[in-house]
């Protein structure tokens, strides 16, 4: 028969496993190996061990027979440098009359410890993750409330310091050539700034609503308004089926129309202006696509206007809903502005509900 007794003892003398001989009194006997530090000294009853305390009654039914072992799994930090997980196992040995002690590295547990470690990492770097994209958002939000100011005052103070210049240089004009025209001239600088204020502070008023507010979708309504004070001529072909898109883009739809027609009406010299709105089949739902297109004066794209930020404001305001929007035109062309916007797809009815 093979004797694995040497073989113990020189692992435990290695300190690659624990090895201790507990006598039948419970009188600690020898030990062998750090990895049985914990137990108590020489002599002791190892029940006076704080792993060991209070099973008095499992030792002697071990050593009744009653039981095959007591196993202590997980055992750690009760002994000095005792740092690594171990599993002990308390066994009777009836031929020697004497408990016997055998305790070997904890591997499954060092495992557990390493996958806890291994997701208490990885949390970190997710919550480090999160409070990264938490910053983003919070920076596109102020660089879009920014944005929108700037369109704002673009829209209302610009056009109206515009259009007090052009008065202010008309009265310049008139002192010295016809002051006879100068009454008239301070009644129409004083519209402008009357005029110009009220849109400052509908612009102010804006600026405190938010981007998704409900407004009347009537299109129609703002282009034959412009027909009425501008007095061009304007032709509206929307199709049916746009319809529903438009009055869920109103609002992006009617910022860029806005802005359009203020340039026609101050920059092209156009006689007519057409509106049309479709609606296309995308690569996910649908998109609406508006064109508003003059027969003025046109301009060249590609020539920088320092200070002018309409057309600019124009691509912004359809980037924000995931749009686009071009403007094509040449001098002596008229110009064509396309609006390509995406339209939220209604959910499908469940099997068997019919449709009003």
């Amino acid at each position: 028969m093979i004797d694995l007794s040497a073989d113990l003892l020189a692992a435990a003398e290695a300190e690659v496993i624990g090895l201790a001989v507990i006598g039948a009194d419970r009188a600690m006997v020898r030990k062998i190996g750090r990895l049985v530090e914990w137990l108590p000294a020489i002599g002791v009853d190892c029940c006076e061990c704080v792993l060991l305390v209070g099973l008095e009654a499992e030792f002697k039914a071990l050593a009744e027979g009653a039981r095959d072992k007591i196993a202590l799994a997980g055992v750690r930090g009760a002994a000095p440098g005792l740092t690594q997980p171990v599993t002990a196992v308390v066994r009777w040995n009836g031929e020697r009359a004497h408990y016997f002690v055998i305790a070997m590295p904890d591997f499954a547990s060092s495992q557990v410890e390493l996958l806890l470690r291994s997701e208490r990492r990885a949390r970190s770097l997710m919550e480090q993750q999160l409070e990264a994209a938490s910053a983003e958002v919070r920076f596109a939000s102020l660089a879009r409330a920014r944005l929108r100011l700037a369109r704002d005052l673009h829209d209302t103070l610009v056009h109206s310091i515009v259009a007090l210049l052009t008065q202010i240089r008309l009265i310049r004009h008139y002192l010295s050539t016809d002051p006879t025209r100068l009454a008239d001239s301070l009644a129409t600088a004083e519209d402008a700034a009357v005029s110009g204020l009220s849109r400052a502070r509908d612009a102010i008023a804006r600026l405190r609503m938010p981007d998704d507010l409900e407004i009347d979708p009537d299109v129609e309504g703002l282009l034959n308004d412009f027909a009425a004070h501008s007095g061009l001529k304007v032709s509206i072909e929307i199709e049916e089926r746009a319809r529903d898109g438009l009055r869920d883009c109103a609002l992006t739809v009617q910022r860029i129309v806005s802005e359009a027609l203020r340039n026609v009406q101050a920059h092209a010299k156009a006689r007519r202006v057409s509106f049309r709105a479709v609606e296309a089949p995308a690569a996910a739902g649908r998109k609406l696509m508006v064109e508003l297109r003059d027969d003025g004066s046109g301009f060249d794209p590609a020539v920088s206007k320092p200070g002018h930020f309409g057309l600019i404001g124009m691509a912004e305001f359809a980037e924000l809903v995931g749009g686009n929007c071009s403007v094509e035109s040449a001098p002596g062309q008229g110009t064509l502005v396309r609006i390509s916007l995406p339209v939220a797809v209604p959910p499908a009815a469940p099997p068997g509900v019919l449709a009003d």
